[in-house]
């Protein structure tokens, strides 16, 4: 996992150029192992341009439809008590019955889908010539009276105020002495090589501590290029696991007490207020010139055992999760198997199967959830005898639930629905390149040969960070995003590629000389229509509630 600094370089180059982005993944395939398929080319896609394209630009009839609709991969069903029959159809093509489960409840007992134990292997002590040389490094930074807390505290405090650089690449090695060493020798570290070192300085100090791994999203399947690690110490005085960042020197309390990650978790998601301790203003500086709100990576919890393991993920039923092909991710939604002390390892059961190739089925308490997660020719239709079968929308819901799109749009004309020009472009946009075709039908929509380009330039606050979200279908062709600052020194891009409609988030870019430009380009020609965009502030950290934390509750409430 890479921290996030506030430091760091931006992806540069110029518009060909696919680098991955930093915040969390879109649709860039330099991020993905499989390619970000979200719906097979139909008829809302085709409606999209029969407004001014013409029949040469598609091989297909065109249908009408006034508003593109983004399609929904993951299903939910509320099981009751009895049976329930639950049937998955295919919904683009012939449409055909691809998978069923029927499912018996009995109470707090359902059968019906596969049960499985999971067992995972206690993680790596240190060893006694490494313990000792810990100890050593430790002398006089706490006191034999000390209490588990304060020693806690006191070695993180340590441990953030000793010489060390935060940057990339950070330290390939996952043993904590040698990390250590290799942080005072000024080699960069990152936040996962801090909260590794931590680990160990605790457990030189009797301590019990693990590292967990946080991100702000998970979008098919995976997490993003940039998450961010911390640490959390087992302290019966505190009731449990507490958590520590030694990036940022500090834990989070709710009502007034030191919280675990997961208690951080469910307070985001509920949007309680989360405060940072200790509560002096080097801490509070810290938080503030980082250039995104640290409570939001609460969102997403994982916790791996061992450096290329079994890592058991915290699958929260009101958020996109994990991936179900990978067999090291291990996912529970009992808090239980969160909370307990796992120094002998962890034991999870798990209900989840695959009721067709890339459908899978996923239970967890009562609620079954039904994921597409087939890498082409995605769209499913699912039936239950039992009750109301409900879409899942994540994030394409609207970008503002992310928690991370609160404040105010900055892009002009952003839904491209006024336009008074005769060439169809909607006021406040430019095309550039040979352009073919262009409509504001439900959006703006170009076709055009190699190199043709629609984009807008923002002025924004000099040295402020912002963040970019765009809807857009691709009828043919790859289309290159770009967003950044408009003197070429700082990009996000990605590729969206075609028959499909896609939703693109970008990194955090910080703007120069005052003024972004975004822009759509199909290198290679093609045909695109985008339907929405937002151009936002990042959220930062503030001692007050933060509108985004409003937004992360409102997103949370369908599902409770």
């Amino acid at each position: 996992m890479k921290v996030l600094t506030t430091d760091r370089a931006v992806n540069q180059g110029d518009l060909s150029t696919r680098n991955p982005l930093v915040l969390f993944s879109t649709t860039s395939t330099m991020l993905r192992r499989r390619p970000y398929s979200k719906w097979t080319f139909g008829v809302c896609l085709l409606a999209a341009f029969t407004g001014g394209f013409g029949l040469s630009l598609f091989s297909r009839p065109a249908t009408s439809s006034s508003e593109l609709k983004t399609p929904v991969t993951d299903f939910h069903i509320v099981i009751p008590e009895g049976e329930t029959l639950v049937t998955v159809f295919s919904s683009v093509g012939e449409v055909k019955e691809l998978g069923r489960l029927r499912l018996q409840r009995d109470g707090e007992t359902i059968e019906g889908i596969a049960r499985t134990e999971r067992r995972i292997a206690a993680r790596d002590g240190l060893t006694e010539a490494d313990a000792a040389f810990f100890r050593r490094e430790l002398s006089g930074v706490f006191l034999v009276t000390d209490s588990p807390w304060q020693r806690a505290n006191k070695i993180r405090t340590w441990l953030s105020e000793g010489r060390h650089r935060l940057a990339l690449p950070g330290l390939a090695t996952r043993v904590p002495r040698e990390a250590y060493e290799q942080m005072k020798e000024g080699t960069p570290v990152l936040c996962g090589n801090l909260a590794e070192i931590y680990v160990g300085l605790a457990q030189a100090a009797g301590l019990t501590a693990r590292t967990v791994g946080l991100s702000v999203l998970v979008q098919n399947g995976m997490f993003g290029s940039d998450t961010h690690v911390g640490a959390e110490v087992w302290l019966s005085e505190k009731g449990g696991w507490v958590y520590e960042d030694p990036t940022f020197d500090c834990y989070w309390e709710i009502d007034g007490e030191p919280a675990s990650a997961l208690a951080l978790h469910d307070a985001l998601m509920d949007g309680r207020r989360v405060n940072f301790g200790p509560q002096d203003e080097r801490t509070r500086k810290k938080l503030l010139d980082y250039y995104l709100d640290p409570r939001l990576y609460f969102r997403h919890l994982s916790y791996e055992y061992k450096a290329g393991g079994a890592v058991l993920y915290f699958a929260d039923k009101r958020l996109e999760p994990i991936s179900f092909g990978d067999k090291n991710w291990i996912q529970t939604n009992e808090p239980v198997d969160i909370h307990r002390l796992d120094t002998g390892g962890n034991m999870v059961v798990e209900r989840r199967m695959q009721i067709a190739p890339g459908i899978f089925a996923q239970l967890l308490g009562h609620d079954l959830f039904i994921r597409d997660r087939r890498e082409q020719r995605r769209g499913i239709r699912v039936r239950s005898s039992s009750g109301t079968v409900e879409g899942c929308a994540y994030i394409h819901a609207r970008a503002g639930d992310l928690g991370l799109f609160s404040g105010v749009n900055l892009a002009r004309n952003p839904s491209f629905r006024l336009t008074r020009k005769s060439d169809h472009i909607a006021d406040d946009w430019s095309v550039a390149g040979p352009v073919e075709a262009m409509t504001v039908a439900g959006g703006q929509a170009m076709a055009a040969l190699a190199g043709g380009k629609l984009w807008q330039r923002v002025q924004v606050r000099p040295h402020g960070r912002y963040l970019f979200y765009a809807r857009v279908s691709v009828a043919r062709g790859l289309v290159n995003w770009t967003f950044g600052d408009s003197s070429q020194t700082a990009k996000s891009m990605g590729t969206i590629e075609p028959e499909r409609i896609s939703e693109v988030v970008s990194d955090v870019v910080e703007s120069e000389s005052g003024y972004l430009d975004v822009g759509f380009e199909v290198p290679s020609g093609g045909a695109f229509r985008v339907v929405d965009v937002i151009i936002a502030e990042a959220p930062r950290f503030t001692t007050d509630d933060h509108p985004s934390l409003a937004s992360v509750k409102r997103q949370g409430a369908h599902l409770r």
